[in-house]
């Protein structure tokens, strides 16, 4: 009894903590329904454990539910799988080198045996070595090296597209969900046809890879190679060509009346053929490297073959095709594929501005062949045997080339050519005069050809025979060029007459064309053409043209300065020569496509508003390509804007309110060319409307020039902005015949018959005052053409007395 209080403590605590439960189940009995809670109280200790254990396995499924998602699953390593295959897929396929670096391997695998051949000839055969030889020497080494300049461009390129590849390769190789994938056995067991195909792609993406690195490193290298050797041996050439100028001018031979002792030795003789092999290769080297720019020079021949073609399909459908007899055309339009051949070997100089002189005769020997067969029907018989005889010593001066070692007998022969050709020159120039155009220059040219040939003679007989063979042979080369290019002019006006009248066929034109202000219009900038495809070609004959344009170029190429401004004089000369073909062009672009710019050939004023905003457009763009061209800073145009924007406010408002006004009305169009418009008290056509004035035409003849911000600031009466019908009025006093309806059937009869109204619209006749025996009438009228508006007045009044003379009616 002695622990009686100690349990009596224990005893108290517990009730304590068990009334809470108590008090809860009874709270949670009380709320189910009695059954349910009779049958909760009476359920077995097993059921209550079977409870508890479902409780546990929710409460695993839970937690499972809310488990950490960073676990990587199946699903996630297939996507990343085939994100690898992707990558690797495209490494293998973009790997694999291009067209463009093949060609780049073919062409340095030539160029290598080329530069091995000048190398060979420039180092240890220079003595045997012609100013001829060393210009295509010279030539080839310039396209070397632009080509291998070219290539290493595209070969850096390619370097850096591998190189991004190898980058994408090794974000692979350091992906985490990939390496977990590998290090787990059951992960590689899953994916196993997977990982196998992955592997291989991934060898072979790699090895290919490699092995195109390496050829692009091996490509770098060689052209790096080339390039080096070219570099020399330009600065050779360079050097032997300074001497070989000082070496033309002095004394070679002996004079021709003095014995000739020199005798090339079996090694010279060796060297020069040397040599001759070597400018042979090189040649064939060049026109093996430059077949695309003669692919250019085709497409060019094939389309203007196809414009030609085109016009005179549409001239023999409309059959037209004597429309050319009063245009006084002389090749075409039947030898429309001859002049095509003519066209392509004409313009064969701009398209390779640094070809060596053999590819230049060559383009112009076939060029005398396409001569000689369009001319022979054309030219009168004895200008055609002087072209024949011309066309000959071409081809024997041609020949005065490969003289290595000239004798008496050679150097004699060459004399005779140079006298015929001052004859045959003499006697072309007497004939040509009704059958050639250009004829002051060819008259030019012909003379300096003569002179050039004297002074070849000359030159030979004072033992200078290598100066005295380029004399020569520039001197003929420059004839036929000469002749060719005026035929080439006059081919070139004739297709562009043959244009403008089938174009004024297609629109129904049928008035007689004016051609001689077409003609002045396109002469010059033809002309202009001709001069400067001839100066290539004598330049390059007499083999100074490399000199020439290496001048020229550091010339206009060099900066110069004014002030803080920096320019270079081929800058300036480009953006002028761009805005002078921008303005060329704007102003004979409406004569392609059949508008001539008279007056009685406005038939669609649409087209001629669409012509008007294309001069604008190609004068903008135009002015906008010659800055871009030109080289100007910008920051140096903002200044001058700002300039020119105090220029503006204060002197200019005037010039710019007119240009503004002038883009405003080409634009939104109150008035287009062709219409009939009343401004302030002037009337007349629109005859013109440019950027600062437009152009009316009246009804006397006067051109009258309005400024086009007085156009918009005035009321504009436009009698053709919609259609050209306007309503005439005509005032007639009748007496003979007091019938109203008599007199009014029988006026507009009349008017119905007269053929300028509209017959939809019938006339309105008004009495406005009447008389013991006759009327006081008013007559309106819708005529068909505003233009036409005094004629049909006539042709009305005259059919109304005829008509109201029939019935006893006269008119006062």
């Amino acid at each position: 009894m002695r622990n009686y209080p100690g349990h009596l403590v224990i005893l108290l605590i517990g009730l304590i903590f068990a009334y809470p439960a108590s008090a809860q189940d009874t709270s949670r009995t009380q709320r189910l329904p009695r059954n349910i809670a009779d049958s909760t109280r009476l359920q077995p200790d097993s059921m209550r454990k079977q409870s508890d254990t479902a409780r546990l396995r929710r409460g695993g499924a839970l937690r499972e539910l809310f488990a950490d998602s960073g676990k990587l699953t199946s699903s996630d390593f297939q996507l990343q799988i085939e994100k690898t295959y992707l990558v690797m897929n495209n490494v293998g396929n973009k790997s694999e080198l291009g067209l463009p670096v093949k060609l780049i391997k073919q062409r340095q695998a030539d160029t290598d045996s080329m530069l091995a051949v000048l190398k060979d000839n420039v180092l240890n055969n220079s003595a045997a070595l012609n100013l001829r030889n060393l210009q295509v020497f010279k030539t080839l080494l310039l396209h070397i090296q632009v080509d291998c300049n070219e290539d290493r461009e595209v070969l850096d390129s390619t370097e850096n597209k591998l190189i991004g590849l190898r980058n994408s390769m090794k974000t692979l190789v350091g992906d985490t969900v990939m390496r977990q994938l590998w290090r787990d056995s059951v992960l590689r067991q899953q994916f196993a046809p997977q990982l196998k195909g992955m592997r291989e792609v991934f060898r072979g993406s790699t090895k290919k890879l490699k092995e195109s690195l390496a050829d692009i490193n091996h490509l770098q290298t060689q052209v790096s190679s080339n390039v080096i050797t070219t570099s020399q041996l330009l600065d050779k050439v360079n050097a032997l060509l300074s001497t070989s100028g000082a070496r033309i001018f002095g004394k070679e031979h002996n004079f021709l009346w003095e014995k000739d002792t020199t005798r090339l030795s079996a090694s010279a003789r060796h060297s020069l053929g040397k040599a001759y092999d070597g400018e042979r290769k090189a040649l064939k080297y060049y026109f093996k490297d430059s077949s695309h720019k003669r692919l250019y020079l085709l497409l060019i021949g094939v389309l203007f073959f196809i414009w030609l073609y085109r016009n005179i399909r549409t001239l023999r459908r409309m059959n037209a095709m004597n429309s050319f007899n009063h245009l006084e055309f002389e090749y075409l339009p039947h030898n429309y594929i001859v002049a095509a051949f003519i066209m392509m070997f004409a313009v064969a100089p701009l398209f390779d501005l640094q070809a060596p002189s053999v590819y230049i005769e060559s383009m112009q020997f076939l060029m005398l062949v396409i001569l000689t067969i369009i001319c022979w029907k054309k030219w009168p018989r004895r200008l055609f045997v002087y072209w024949v005889a011309v066309v000959i010593l071409f081809i024997c001066f041609a020949f005065t080339h490969h003289m290595a070692d000239p004798g008496f007998w050679q150097r004699n022969w060459l004399i005779l050519l140079n006298l015929l050709s001052v004859v045959f020159g003499i006697l072309f120039l007497s004939q040509m005069q009704q059958h050639l155009p250009m004829r002051g220059f060819l008259r030019f040219v012909i003379i300096l050809h003569n002179v050039m040939n004297v002074i070849s003679v000359l030159c030979n007989m004072a033992g200078r025979v290598s100066l005295a063979q380029i004399l020569g042979s520039s001197a003929i080369f420059a004839f036929t060029q000469a002749i060719g290019l005026a035929v080439f002019s006059k081919i070139c006006l004739e297709a562009i007459l043959q244009q403008i009248v089938a174009s004024r066929l297609r629109r129904h034109v049928q008035g007689r064309l004016n051609y001689q202000p077409v003609l002045a219009g396109f002469r010059r900038p033809i002309l202009f053409l001709a001069v400067v495809l001839w100066l290539i070609v004598f330049a390059t004959n007499l083999n100074i043209y490399t000199a020439v344009l290496q001048f020229l170029g550091d010339f206009l190429t060099n900066p110069r300065h004014i002030g803080n401004a920096s320019f270079t004089l081929g800058g300036v000369l480009l953006f002028f020569f761009i805005i002078w073909i921008a303005h060329l062009l704007q102003k004979y672009v409406g004569y392609f496509f059949g508008d001539t710019g008279s007056d009685d050939e406005i038939h669609n004023k649409g087209q001629r508003s669409r012509l008007l905003i294309a001069r604008l457009v190609l004068l903008c763009v135009g002015y906008l390509l010659a800055v871009a061209a030109s080289g100007v800073p910008v920051d140096k145009i903002t200044i001058v804007l700002g300039a020119l924007g105090v220029g503006i406010g204060l002197g200019l408002q005037n010039i710019v309110n007119n240009f503004v006004s002038g883009i405003i009305l080409i634009f939104d169009r109150p008035l287009q060319i062709g219409d009939v418009v009343e401004i302030g008290d002037k009337s007349g056509r629109v005859r013109e409307i440019g950027l600062r004035s437009s152009t009316l035409l009246t009804g006397d003849g006067a051109e009258v020039i309005i400024p086009n911000g007085d156009v918009l600031s005035q009321q504009i009466v436009n009698w053709t902005l919609s259609n050209n019908q306007q309503r005439l009025e005509m005032d007639l006093t009748v007496k003979g015949n007091a019938d109203m309806e008599v007199i009014t059937s029988t006026v507009k009869k009349a008017i119905l018959a007269s053929g300028y109204i509209y017959e939809s619209r019938e006339p309105s006749v008004l009495f406005t005052k009447v008389y013991d025996d006759g009327f006081d009438l008013k007559v309106y009228f819708w005529c068909i053409d505003v233009s036409k508006s005094g004629e049909a007045k006539s042709a009305i009044m005259i059919l109304l007395y005829q008509a109201l003379k029939k019935e006893g009616i006269q008119i006062i």
